[in-house]
């Protein structure tokens, strides 16, 4: 809540977090739609390759644009339209082509949580807590709730893929996984939140 405040009396909430953030939150929008309506008229290796495409021209734009385009996790998610795009080329079996929101997850679902727990959440974790306007959010835990989310989301997508048709898997992987998704990160976060950094870190500090 908006009244909400931190151990030491400042607000926990900061709303100029979101709109600083909007364009970046825009643009991972529109992107997903472009992946849906590119797979639905021609074919999913075409959208896996075009969403690559995409990142690439936006990693250029960003270059003569002072407007943030990408946020925080811009090199992480050019890696991971790569490897996607890379997969589609490499596999020309729908099947497998459709795996790849598996395999790429649990290859993101990695870096988060090695971030987390061997970085202590500086890269990952402080990228996505730029979409947050919470500003009590132990980055360290929020790397590690992402990285369980892309384990549960990966392993989701896996079982849709395996029982459903092509036409179900693209309306799941594009809408119908949104609020499975949202829920997993609203967990992620509550729990990132649930104890503040200067806290976990005087918990985990080695005594004196």
């Amino acid at each position: 809540m908006i009244g909400q405040r931190t151990a030491t009396g400042e607000p926990a909430y900061d709303l100029g977090k979101l709109k600083r953030n909007k364009v970046p939150i825009l643009v991972d929008i529109a992107t997903g739609l472009l992946f849906f309506a590119v797979a639905k008229l021609t074919d999913l290796k075409t959208a896996a390759l075009v969403g690559a495409g995409v990142g690439l021209a936006l990693v250029v734009a960003q270059r003569f644009v002072k407007v943030d385009l990408l946020g925080g996790l811009a090199l992480f998610g050019i890696v991971m339209l790569l490897i996607s795009a890379g997969f589609a080329i490499a596999f020309e079996d729908d099947e497998l082509i459709k795996q790849r929101s598996t395999i790429v997850g649990l290859i993101a679902a990695a870096c988060f949580l090695g971030d987390g727990l061997l970085l202590r959440g500086r890269r990952l974790g402080h990228g996505i807590n730029r979409y947050l306007a919470y500003t009590d959010v132990d980055e360290r835990r929020l790397a590690i709730g992402m990285g369980l989310t892309g384990i549960v989301m990966a392993a989701a997508n896996f079982l849709v893929v395996r029982v459903a048709s092509t036409d179900v898997w693209l309306f799941y992987t594009t809408f119908g996984d949104m609020p499975l998704s949202i829920g997993l990160v609203l967990l992620a976060v509550r729990w990132a939140r649930s104890r503040p950094t200067a806290v976990a870190s005087a918990v985990i500090a080695p005594a004196r």
